[in-house]
């Protein structure tokens, strides 16, 4: 078992098991405060609406939305899925988002964050005195599950958008690509694979962050650029730059193994849907969001199983 070290600020009487269900419940309640913004975000992007100007108002009667009636989740069945003020109903879309994104949050904060890092292929844990610790302390715990849940959401935007016929928005992934580069500059323990195959959370410094983000991302891009152009290139830059991002975040193994499986899990799809018509189609992003969130997982276990991946 690993013993998890909290920051010193948590009271001194609190107990672990205490201090984790605080946490999951912190990363519960900010995922989805997050996933009501993805709400916007998917809604409004593709069609060139500001995220910010109007504040969230109803899309029926254009009333601004209470604070009191903007709590993620919860709101919705308050509500009893009908706008305060007309009373036109409101999707199941929105909680689901904001139920989906706050799950991803603690199933990524859970399995890498409380852990220690146990699932990404990092050296072993060390015996103090009889007590294993984890292979990272909690701010770097903290920074690595902050990095990976910035991919995974915006997949998961870039995959409803494209599920709901929009065309995906190369300024979608903007930020992750802006910070998905920069961070690892700071810190190259964000990638625990380097691009030259050392395992390691700190390794030479900030030269391993550049060049671990630049094949990553030069190979992901590469890589996406097949079913892109194979699609006609109708879907937009964001075949691109999602599977880049997933270099960009994860590393060249990552988008080496990934890519297939996004292509395969789309083309098992379509001949699905010739024997069953009425399924509705699953853009490629949808398959990438959910094979980037199983990487993440099982990591470790995959380098372990084929260490060329590490």
């Amino acid at each position: 078992m690993v013993a998890i070290h909290f920051p010193p600020v948590l009271p001194a009487q609190l107990t672990p098991a205490a201090a984790e269900a605080i946490l999951v419940a912190w990363l519960f309640a900010l995922g989805g405060v997050l996933g009501s913004f993805l709400n916007v975000v998917i809604y409004r992007l593709p069609v060139g609406k500001s995220l910010v100007h109007p504040g969230s108002h109803c899309p029926v009667c254009e009333h601004p939305i209470r604070w009191y009636d903007n709590v993620p989740i919860l709101s919705w069945f308050v509500l009893r899925a009908r706008c305060r003020d007309c009373g036109s109903r409101i999707s199941t879309r929105y909680p689901l988002v904001e139920a989906i994104t706050a799950a991803l949050f603690v199933v990524v904060g859970a399995i890498e964050g409380l852990s220690g890092g146990a699932n990404l292929p990092l050296p072993p844990v060390a015996n103090v005195g009889g007590v294993m610790l984890p292979a990272l302390d909690f701010g770097q715990s903290a920074a690595i599950v902050g990095y990976h849940l910035l991919l995974v959401c915006t997949l998961l935007a870039a995959a409803l958008i494209e599920y709901d016929g929009h065309r995906l928005p190369g300024r979608l992934f903007a930020p992750a690509l802006a910070l998905g580069w920069l961070a690892p500059l700071a810190w190259p323990g964000l990638h625990p694979v380097s691009a030259l195959g050392a395992v390691g959370v700190d390794s030479l410094g900030p030269a391993t962050g550049l060049i671990d983000s630049t094949v990553g991302l030069a190979l992901g891009a590469l890589l996406g650029l097949g079913p892109w152009r194979w699609s006609g290139a109708s879907r937009g830059p964001g075949l691109l730059w999602g599977p880049a991002c997933v270099g960009l975040f994860l590393g060249w193994q990552a988008a080496l193994v990934l890519m297939p499986l996004m292509v395969a899990g789309w083309a098992a799809f379509a001949l699905l849907r010739r024997v069953m018509p009425g399924l509705r189609p699953l853009p490629p992003t949808v398959w990438l969001a959910i094979a980037t969130l199983g990487w993440i997982v099982l990591w470790g276990q995959i380098v372990g199983c084929w260490p060329l991946f590490g």
